[in-house]
């Protein structure tokens, strides 16, 4: 289960990413947690056969821990996962999974940081993760600079810590999530998503599904 301050984290920047295209594209989209769905075969069914319906997103959102050091007090640190991001690496392509890093940790600075809030995260595709890991390496650290302005990520590789590229902000996937240009289009082939719903025990994946009316629409 998550911390008080991760649900916090999570509700304000799903709640910042529907009022954008809402605004911006006068569309709703519908936020689905997979693991707090009841899922049997049937309900996984109906629900992934929903989703076939438009375009969905997936998010993982990715928990900050503080450094103990002063030496270290601008940064906040993420934890990957190998089992966890392999499962989404054979569950989707470019584009259409990413991690959500948010350089806020505690209720407070999430309150204080509230207006900029959005500002302070990182969307980062998970194919852009470099793929020098094996199985064997059951973790991978990320450390991200706590700022507003430049924000900016660093992956632990063997001896030292080197600099993530393609760092997206939310505003840009937004942008390019109702464009089209990034999610999935599920059409008739359902497999790799129930195949990953049945492996993902994440509380804190979300699918972002966006209504096929808008398609229909021309707007994307």
């Amino acid at each position: 289960m998550g911390t008080t301050s991760e649900r916090t984290t999570e509700v304000n920047i799903l709640c910042d990413i529907s009022l954008i295209v809402k605004q911006r594209f006068k569309t709703n989209v519908t936020i689905i947690s997979p693991a707090r769905v009841e899922i049997n075969e049937q309900e996984s069914d109906i629900l992934t056969h929903k989703l076939r319906n438009g375009r969905i997103i997936i998010f993982q959102f990715k928990k900050p821990f503080s450094y103990p050091s002063n030496r270290n007090n601008n940064y906040k640190k993420f934890i990957i996962e190998t089992e966890q991001h392999y499962n989404l690496l054979r569950s989707f392509r470019p584009k259409q999974a990413f991690y959500i890093f948010v350089a806020l940790n505690n209720v407070t600075e999430i309150i204080s940081n509230r207006n900029d809030f959005i500002k302070y995260s990182i969307a980062l595709d998970i194919h852009k993760i470099p793929t020098d890991i094996t199985l064997n390496q059951r973790t991978r650290v990320i450390r991200m600079v706590k700022s507003s302005l430049a924000p900016k990520m660093e992956i632990a590789n063997k001896r030292k810590f080197g600099a993530l590229s393609d760092l997206m902000t939310l505003d840009d996937l937004c942008n390019e999530f109702v464009k089209g240009i990034a999610g999935i289009t599920l059409g008739p082939n359902l497999t790799p998503l129930r195949g990953f719903m049945n492996k993902n025990h994440s509380q804190h994946t979300y699918f972002i599904h966006l209504n096929s009316d808008i398609t229909k629409a021309g707007l994307i």
